[in-house]
């Protein structure tokens, strides 16, 4: 249950601490006397969008701090998965700053907004006018069922598996889409595939080709140089010849000192390597032919590859391999798709299956309470002055699954004996408040959510229906908190807590108060809403016959 609220700098409250109780709290005041602005700096600690106009006049940060007593509601594996320390006192605070910036905290540890979101609706529902409206939405209607039906865990687990269904559904449209483009240009794929694997091309192969083709291009100038060279070695009077007076020269005086023998193996190193250079260059004029035919394979060759390489707008042969394998990955994959969608398709079929029996145990579950909810709903109508109404549950089945289940839930009303109409075409503002706290007081006796807040959830209604709907609320707050936002003194009486809102007009900028009243003060406030500013004997006799019959 909500059990503190510190506000400081939002709108018109400088700072405000307010202690709150289990049972039934009422909060009143004149209109524009700031009530909307405690509810709205609740909703702001529970995650709502921050807006920096929400900051008071000429200050830089507001503060909103709830603190909740969590005992008993299983919350201990929430604050474990979010990596929280738990405590039974649990302390939200919210930080707003001037630019725009915001700050959550749970337990004194930074969360995320989201965070806060997801404890919030496990801690509080907060009831606004606006609520109201949603109850002419089908969607909302769906979800008061599920409610009372308990659906809530298995509605978790049909939401995963709808969104891993459509996941899967979308992978199967991408798959066959590509599969048909694929198989589309299969043929021009196959074609350049195999007018590359027929090519047998090798890593280095255009090097060597150029190599070898310049080789055969120019032979006999090959042929002319290497004749020149041997000769040059080997002739009268040439290297070798004299490379061996030399060694003969250095042999004789070898045995006449160090240096002399150095020289002369050195000049031996030489002489063997000479040797070498010969042999090469003779094995080499040998093997230089002019071979006609071979040159023009080796150009054919080079032309075939050189094509390629301009078709392929690349520059070497390394690159045509590599489109090469490419293309037989394409191919690969064009083998593979059937295979991967006849996958994909079985396991489309598999989760639909699974969500149909779902959705199935989901229905049967709703239509269980549909009587039951009626015979409730049209109780607390006729204890709201509505005794002739009738209030129907209709559960249409979808042609296929939806986000969720296969049910389309409609509200249907009719307060004078007619047929029942849906809610939104034939209820009356004041019959929609009536059906709405009637609902709400059927889901707080199906639920363990600690506290509800209602914000003139009274609108619309007076008299006599108004205090049958106080005595509604104050039923609702046996066993859960019940604060109400409003402006009847039926409803009021029915508090065992009464929090006043005001204005002080006197200060600059206006300021915005609430107080706890006492017995005295609260017969006065009463007296007040029951005949105005102008207080009289009998208004504070009714107040106190109000009060008093509760």
């Amino acid at each position: 249950m909500l059990k503190h609220l510190h506000i400081e700098n939002y709108v018109l409250i400088k700072s405000l601490d307010l202690d709150f109780r289990q049972g039934f709290s009422v909060v009143t005041g004149q209109t524009g006397a700031g009530k909307s602005i405690i509810l709205g700096a609740l909703n702001l600690a529970l995650g709502a969008k921050a807006d920096t106009k929400s900051i008071s006049e000429g200050e830089r940060k507001c503060i909103i701090e709830a603190e909740f007593d969590i005992k008993g509601y299983g919350l201990e594996e929430f604050f474990e998965n979010n990596d929280i320390d738990y405590s039974n006192n649990c302390i939200i605070r919210r930080e707003l700053t001037d630019t725009g910036k915001s700050r959550s905290f749970l337990n004194d540890t930074p969360v995320l907004v989201s965070v806060l979101k997801q404890l919030g609706v496990r801690l509080i529902d907060i009831h606004s006018q606006h609520s109201t409206l949603l109850l002419e939405n089908n969607t909302f209607q769906l979800g008061i069922v599920d409610s009372v039906a308990g659906n809530a865990d298995a509605m978790e687990r049909y939401k995963s598996q709808y969104e891993y269904y459509q996941s899967v559904c979308r992978s199967l449209i991408e798959k066959s889409d590509d599969a048909a483009n694929a198989k589309s240009n299969a043929d021009y794929i196959k074609f350049q595939y195999d007018q590359l694997k027929e090519c047998n091309l090798r890593e280095g192969e255009q090097q060597e080709l150029e190599g070898r083709i310049n080789t055969l291009e120019h032979v006999s100038d090959i042929k002319e140089s290497l004749e020149r060279s041997i000769n040059a070695l080997d002739s009268d009077g040439g290297i070798l010849s004299a490379m061996h007076t030399l060694q003969s020269s250095l042999e004789e005086i070898e045995a006449f000192g160090n240096s002399f023998e150095e020289l002369l193996h050195r000049v031996t190193s030489c002489q063997i390597e000479l040797k070498d250079i010969y042999e090469e260059i003779e094995r080499k004029n040998n093997d230089v032919e002019m071979d006609p035919s071979e040159l023009e394979a080796m150009q054919e060759r080079m032309s075939l590859i050189y094509t390629l390489l301009q078709k392929h707008k690349v520059r070497t042969v390394e690159e045509l391999i590599e489109i090469r394998d490419s293309l037989a990955l394409q191919l690969g994959q064009i083998d593979n798709y059937d295979e991967e969608i006849e996958v994909l398709t079985k396991e489309k079929s598999a989760i639909y299956e699974e969500l149909t029996k779902l959705a199935a145990e989901i229905s049967k579950k709703r239509a269980s309470v549909t009587s039951a909810i009626e015979k409730q709903v049209m109780e607390s109508l006729a204890a709201l002055g509505m005794p002739n109404s009738v209030f129907k549950v209709e559960i249409t089945p979808t042609a296929d699954i939806t986000p969720t289940g296969t049910d389309v839930v409609q509200f249907l009303i009719s307060s004078n004996k007619t047929k029942p109409q849906p809610i939104q075409n034939s209820a009356s503002g004041g019959e929609i408040s009536r059906v709405m706290l009637s609902l709400k007081a059927i889901i707080a006796s199906n639920s363990n959510l600690p506290t509800l807040v209602f914000d003139e959830i009274d609108t619309g209604v007076s008299g006599m229906v108004a205090s049958q709907m106080g005595a509604i609320l104050k039923k609702m707050s046996v066993g859960m908190q019940v604060i109400c936002i409003t402006h009847l003194p039926q409803v009021a009486a029915k508090g065992e807590y009464h929090y006043k809102v005001f204005k002080n007009e006197n200060t600059n900028p206006v300021q915005t108060y609430v107080t706890l009243l006492d017995a005295d003060e609260r017969v006065g406030e009463i007296a007040a809403m029951l005949s105005g500013e102008g207080i009289t004997e009998a208004a504070i006799n009714n107040a106190k016959e109000l009060i008093g019959s509760h």
